[in-house]
C-alpha cells in the first residue's frame, strides 16, 4: 500500500470525523462486507436510525454515536432498540469511534438475554473491521464491454496528452459505473493524487459518493463537501458541489493544480459563468464530463469545456442494442383535432395557448382505471407514476386506494423515514404503485420498475428521458417496461416521433429489438399530421412555452 493510502476505516477517519463521514463509513463497511440496499438515513426524522442495511432477509439497523472524547452511555442503545421498532428491522447495532459506559454494555446484556439482536461496536472493533476488509468490494461489478470500451476511451485521451474529454450516456446505461470504474484505474496508478468529484446539487454529491463505493477498492477513501460539511482530510476522492469548492478557492483554501483528476456528473449544469470559471481555474491534469442529457435551453456548448464527446449511446442505441428493457411504449393523443391545430396556428397562439385549446383534460379518474387495467394483467406489478404537483399525487393516490392498490406518493417534503420506508416497499413488492414529483429524475435507481404513467408532466426533453429512464433498467425479473403516456404537450408528441425517427436509423447489430423503429406507439394517426407539416422535430421539441408554432399553407 502506498503512504499516501489508507483503508477507507481508518485510526483518523475516527479521530478527525465528521461525524457524517463516520456514518458514511460504517455504511460503506456493511456495503464491502456484502450487504445490499444499504442506505445512509441519519438526520432529522430518523427515528434513531443512521443506516440501513440488508443481510440476507436480515433489515439492520445502526444507530452511529461520534463522539470526540467521552463514553457513550446507555441512552444510546435505546435510541438503536427504538429505530428496530420504527422500520421492523430485525438487528441493531450502536457503533461509536469511542467506547461504551459499562450501564450501557450491561443494559446491552440484559436486552440480549432478552432475545434482542442487539450489538456493541466500539472503537476497537471498528479498527479490527478495517484491518480485515478485504481489497475489492463484495458488490463490485463487472463493466459491459460498451462500458469497457468507453473507460478505454477516456484512457486513451488521457494518455494522447489530451486535458479533457466528454462522456454522454442516456440513464440506466451506467455513466457512474463507467466514472467509478475509471477514477479507481487512475488511483492504482496514481495512488498519491488528488480526485474532485463535483456535481450541482447536495443530494446527488451523496448519492455519487454512494453509488461510487462498489467500484473502489478499500484502500481509497472518500469525502462529502456541502451542506456545511468539509473533508477533514483529502487523500482519496472527495465529492463535492462545485459552490462549495469555489467558494473555498475564493478564500483561498484550494489552490490551482490541487486537483490531479476531476469529473463532473450531470456535466450539462456546468457552462453557467461560476461553474465554468472554476473549472478553468482549478486547472486539473484531466477533467471528464459525464451526462446523461447534453442538452441545454440555452444552447451553451459542452465542448467548450469538455471537448468532443470521447464516447456516446443515446437511450434510443441503448434500447436498440439491448441494453436497456425492451419497452412497450404508448402515447395517448385521441383527444387531439389536428385539423384543430392547424387553423390555431394561423392565429398565431404559444405552444402554450394552442396545448390550453388543444386538449381536453384527461380524467384523473379515467388515467387510473388505465393504468390499473395494465396492473391486473403485469406480473409482479411495480409502477412509477410522474405528475406535476403534491395536490396532483394526493388526487391520483385517492383513485388507486379506491381500486385497493397499495400505494405511496415521494416527494422532498416528505421526513426522512418516509422517503426511505416508501422506497423500501415499493423495491420489496409491499408497494405496487409510487407517486413521484420530480424526485426521481437523478440519480435514483429503481431496476423493478416495469410500468411507467406520465400523468400530464413536464415537456422537458431532458426531465423526459430521465423519468423515462427510470423504468429502463434491466432486471432479471423483468421482461419488458410498458409505458403509459397521456401527453398533454405537442411538444412530447414531436419527441416521441423523434425518438422512433432514431431508430429506425439503428442499424449496425443483428437482431434490433424495433426492426421498424416504432418504439412510441401512437393511439392514433399522428405521425401524419408531424410528416405533412412539421420538419424539424427537434426544433420543436425543446421550444419553450413562448415559442410560437409556424406551419406552412
Amino acid at each position: 500500500m502506498n503512504s499516501a493510502q489508507t483503508n477507507f476505516i481508518s485510526s483518523k477517519r475516527l479521530a478527525l470525523g465528521p461525524w457524517p463521514a463516520f456514518e458514511r463509513c460504517i455504511a460503506r463497511f456493511l456495503e464491502h462486507g456484502g450487504f445490499t440496499d444499504v442506505k445512509v438515513v441519519g438526520g432529522t426524522g430518523d427515528q434513531g436510525a443512521d443506516v440501513l442495511a440488508r443481510k440476507g432477509h436480515e433489515l439492520w439497523v445502526i444507530q452511529a454515536k461520534y463522539r470526540n472524547s467521552g463514553k457513550v452511555p446507555k441512552s444510546a442503545i435505546e435510541e438503536a432498540l427504538n429505530a428496530m421498532r420504527e422500520y421492523c428491522s430485525n438487528v441493531c447495532v450502536t457503533v461509536t469511534n469511542q467506547y461504551f459506559s459499562k450501564e450501557a454494555e450491561e443494559f446491552n446484556k440484559q436486552k440480549k438475554d432478552l432475545g434482542f439482536k442487539s450489538h456493541l461496536w466500539n472503537r476497537d472493533d471498528v479498527l479490527k473491521f478495517g484491518e480485515s476488509l478485504p481489497l475489492v468490494s463484495q458488490n463490485r461489478r463487472i463493466p459491459r464491454d460498451y462500458q469497457k470500451e468507453a473507460i478505454d476511451e477516456i484512457t486513451n485521451a488521457m494518455n494522447r496528452g489530451q486535458s479533457k474529454g466528454l462522456i454522454t450516456l442516456a440513464t440506466g446505461l451506467g455513466k457512474t459505473m463507467i466514472a467509478s470504474t475509471f477514477i479507481s484505474n487512475f488511483l492504482e496508478d496514481n495512488p498519491s493524487s488528488n480526485i474532485l468529484v463535483l456535481a450541482h446539487m447536495s443530494d446527488l454529491v451523496k448519492q455519487l459518493d454512494r453509488s461510487c463505493w462498489p467500484q473502489f477498492n478499500s484502500e481509497i477513501s472518500t469525502h462529502v463537501w456541502t451542506d456545511g460539511e468539509k473533508p477533514s482530510f483529502f487523500t482519496g476522492v472527495v465529492f463535492a458541489t462545485w459552490q462549495s469548492v469555489l467558494n473555498a478557492m475564493d478564500n483561498g483554501e484550494i489552490k490551482e493544480d490541487y486537483f490531479d483528476l476531476i469529473v463532473v456528473d450531470e456535466c450539462h449544469h456546468a457552462p453557467s459563468r461560476s461553474f465554468s470559471r472554476l473549472l478553468n481555474d482549478l486547472k486539473p491534469f484531466f477533467l471528464l464530463g459525464v451526462t446523461a442529457t447534453p442538452w441545454r435551453t440555452d444552447n451553451s456548448s459542452l465542448r467548450n469545456l469538455f471537448g468532443n464527446p470521447l464516447f456516446s449511446m443515446s437511450v434510443v442505441e441503448g434500447m436498440q442494442k439491448g441494453f436497456l428493457s425492451k419497452v412497450d411504449y404508448e402515447m395517448f393523443t385521441d383527444n387531439i383535432d389536428w385539423e384543430e391545430i392547424r387553423d390555431l396556428s394561423k392565429k398565431g397562439l404559444t405552444i402554450k395557448d394552442l396545448n390550453q385549446k388543444l386538449y381536453i383534460p384527461e380524467r384523473d379518474r379515467g388515467m387510473v382505471e388505465k393504468i390499473v387495467s395494465i396492473i391486473k394483467s403485469t406480473d409482479n406489478p411495480r409502477v412509477l407514476v410522474f405528475c406535476r404537483s403534491i395536490p396532483h399525487s394526493e388526487r391520483l393516490f385517492s383513485f388507486f386506494k379506491m381500486y385497493d392498490i397499495k400505494t405511496s406518493i415521494l416527494h422532498n417534503k416528505l421526513s426522512r423515514t418516509e422517503k426511505f420506508n416508501a422506497l423500501s416497499k415499493f423495491r420489496d413488492g409491499r408497494l405496487t404503485v409510487l407517486i413521484s414529483i420530480e424526485m426521481l429524475n437523478e440519480g435514483i435507481d429503481v431496476p423493478e420498475v416495469n410500468i411507467v404513467s406520465f400523468a400530464r408532466v413536464t415537456h422537458s426533453r431532458r426531465i423526459f428521458l430521465q423519468q423515462l429512464g427510470r423504468g429502463l433498467r434491466i432486471s432479471e425479473n423483468k421482461k419488458f417496461v410498458k409505458v403509459l403516456d397521456f401527453v398533454a404537450d405537442i411538444r412530447r408528441v414531436a419527441a416521441g416521433i423523434e425518438i422512433n425517427s432514431e431508430a429506425s436509423k439503428i442499424k449496425e447489430v443483428e437482431i434490433v429489438p424495433y426492426p421498424n423503429g416504432n418504439i412510441v406507439k401512437f393511439s392514433n394517426d399522428t405521425t401524419k399530421f408531424f410528416d405533412q407539416y412539421l420538419n424539424d422535430m427537434s426544433d420543436i421539441s425543446n421550444l419553450d412555452d413562448t415559442s410560437r408554432l409556424e406551419f406552412p399553407e
